[in-house]
């Protein structure tokens, strides 16, 4: 793998619990955890509708890169926190559309929102690492799949990559992950 293909940048397990932990904000929160845990892109989140979150079955339906519409998982935690968010949130049309996130001025959220966002809590929670919305919801996600042992055709699926070279690049580790798999 090149450097062209490496990801430099990452937030680690401690990074991501304290973004979540500085977010006193329920709808902010359930966008963060939707991003994360859905492994979304900025554009996926700010278009998804009401109809698109199934809180049964753990899932949101997403349109990713070029059109494709793929299913996406979100956890347990994520769902109660949207449930929490959907208890207070009022149901709202905008252009034929019932975006399941809206802006306070009743719009559309926008990709460059997103990423205002999440560099907004990533600063309140002292990160200092490089890196927004992508490296947030994409690089770390592929990242820590990694780290926890997880095979490179199912983050290859969870990431819908269309490619398994495009995967490879999370197969960077740490030293400390390499050391403990070398224990093993």
């Amino acid at each position: 793998i090149g450097p062209m293909n490496t990801i430099p940048h990452f937030f680690d397990d401690n990074d991501i619990a304290k973004v979540f932990s500085v977010c006193h904000n329920l709808k902010h929160l359930a966008m963060l955890q939707t991003l994360f845990y859905g492994c979304l892109r900025a554009s996926e989140l700010c278009s998804l509708d009401d109809s698109d979150l199934d809180l049964k079955s753990l899932s949101l339906r997403v349109e990713g890169k070029g059109g494709k519409e793929a299913i996406v998982y979100i956890t347990d935690d994520c769902a109660k926190t949207l449930r929490r968010y959907l208890d207070v949130r009022k149901p709202l049309e905008i252009k034929g559309r019932n975006p399941l996130f809206y802006t306070d001025f009743v719009g559309f959220w926008e990709r460059r929102g997103a990423y205002r966002m999440v560099m907004y809590y990533k600063k309140l929670a002292g990160i200092e690492k490089c890196g927004g919305v992508h490296v947030f919801s994409r690089h770390s996600v592929g990242s820590l799949l990694v780290k926890r042992g997880c095979d490179i055709v199912t983050i290859k699926e969870l990431m819908r990559h269309s490619d398994v070279h495009t995967t490879m690049r999370y197969l960077h580790i740490s030293d400390a992950t390499k050391r403990e798999k070398y224990k093993q």
